[in-house]
């Protein structure tokens, strides 16, 4: 019988430090926690799309806000990709899977 691997609460991989449009995953998975390092000056987001061209106000998962500080995504998922804009001069982090 096989184990099925379960990630943390945090997910199983991570991305740090986002300061651009960024095309973290292509294809299914979960997202679970961004952190804003650096609150941005104009709103940025998360999206389940593909490439940056998908990246639209239909594909939109999170808002990223004009504060810093923790969103949990609780495992929502995605089945594009996962893009990340972090906003105009903001930096985000991300777990996801």
């Amino acid at each position: 019988m096989a184990i099925s691997y379960r990630p943390g609460p945090g997910g199983a991989l991570t991305m740090l430090n986002i300061t651009a449009g960024t095309q973290v995953k292509v294809g299914q998975g979960s997202a679970f926690q961004v952190f804003v390092n650096t609150a941005p000056t104009v709103a940025g987001g998360i999206y389940d799309a593909a490439d940056a061209a998908g990246a639209v106000a239909a594909n939109l998962i999170c808002a990223i806000p004009l504060a810093a500080g923790p969103i949990s995504l609780a495992g929502t998922q995605f089945f594009n990709g996962l893009y990340i804009n972090p906003g105009t001069g903001g930096v985000v982090s991300l777990g996801y899977e």
